[in-house]
């Protein structure tokens, strides 16, 4: 799933969505679009979740089937991925 973002310097792009924490973390998005609301929101004016929830590890017993990112390949092609990622948005 992709979210369309606003930069720091005003230029807009669509991202995965699991890199809008790490953008908005690192000061580099401004906005992004909140689809269910059809509107744009503004980074440290309008409401957000909270993080804590969703970085918080989780303790119980692990009941799912294992997860696709066990993998030592995938592992390494993710932290690629992330890698080159994090260069973009500095």
């Amino acid at each position: 799933m992709f979210i369309r973002v606003v930069y720091d310097d005003n230029t807009c792009d669509t991202i995965p969505v699991y890199l809008l924490q790490l953008g908005i973390d690192c000061k580099k998005i401004k906005m992004f679009y909140r689809n269910c609301e059809r509107r744009w929101i503004t980074v440290g004016v309008d409401p957000m979740r909270k993080t804590t929830h969703i970085l918080a590890p989780y303790t119980s017993p692990e009941r799912r089937a294992p997860q696709i990112f066990e993998s030592p390949f995938l592992q390494r092609r993710i932290a690629v991925q992330l890698s080159e990622i994090t260069k973009q948005l500095s």
